[in-house]
C-alpha cells in the first residue's frame, strides 16, 4: 500500500486496501487484481468471521465469466487494479515499449542474417579451395622474372627450344 502522508510503502491490513493506493506488483500490469469475500459476521457479537484475500485474474477470463460467476457463489469482488484502465494511461509507454522490442528483433535478425551469409560464403570458398577451382594460395600480383617472358613468348609463338629438331 502506498502511504499518502510519507510517499513511501508499508504493509497493512487487507480490508484497508484501496484502488488508490494499492501497489501492483511489477509484470503484473495486464492481470485483475480483486480483493474477493463471502462476508460474515458472527451473530452474537457482530465481528467479522470471515477473511477477504487478494486474487489475481486474467483478463480475457475475467471479463468474459469469471466476475459473473464469482457474483453468482456470493463473493464481494473489489477489483483492485483493472488492466484495461492501466493500459490506457500508459499507451504512449506500451506502444514506445513495442516499438523497442521490434527494433531490437529487426536488429537480431539481421546480424544473424550476416553471420549466417559470412558462414556460407566461408564454407564455399573452403569446398572450391578442396576442389582446385580455387588456388590454395593466390599468386602474387606483379613483374614476372625474364627468363619466364621469354619461355612464354617461345611457347606462344611455337618455337620453343625443345621442339626445335635442327639444333
Amino acid at each position: 500500500m502506498k502511504a499518502e502522508t510519507e510517499g513511501k510503502t508499508k504493509d497493512v491490513g487487507l480490508l484497508d486496501v484501496t484502488p488508490e493506493n494499492f501497489i501492483v506488483p511489477k509484470g503484473e500490469e495486464s492481470f485483475y487484481h480483486c480483493r474477493i469475500e463471502v462476508v460474515k459476521f458472527n451473530q452474537e457479537t457482530g465481528g467479522r468471521i470471515s477473511r477477504p484475500r487478494m486474487q489475481v485474474f486474467g483478463k480475457k477470463f475475467f471479463e468474459t465469466f469469471g466476475l459473473h460467476n464469482l457474483r453468482k457463489m456470493g463473493y464481494k469482488v473489489d477489483i483492485m487494479h483493472d488492466p484495461n484502465v492501466w493500459e490506457a494511461a500508459n499507451k504512449e509507454k506500451i506502444e514506445a515499449s513495442k516499438r523497442a522490442k521490434a527494433e531490437a528483433a529487426a536488429k537480431a535478425a539481421a546480424e544473424a542474417k550476416a553471420a549466417e551469409r559470412e558462414q556460407m560464403k566461408a564454407e564455399i570458398i573452403a569446398e572450391l579451395t578442396a576442389a582446385g577451382v580455387i588456388p590454395a594460395e593466390p599468386k602474387k600480383a606483379g613483374r614476372k622474372p625474364k627468363a619466364e617472358k621469354t619461355a612464354e613468348a617461345e611457347e606462344a609463338a611455337g618455337d620453343s627450344p625443345e621442339n626445335n629438331e635442327n639444333v
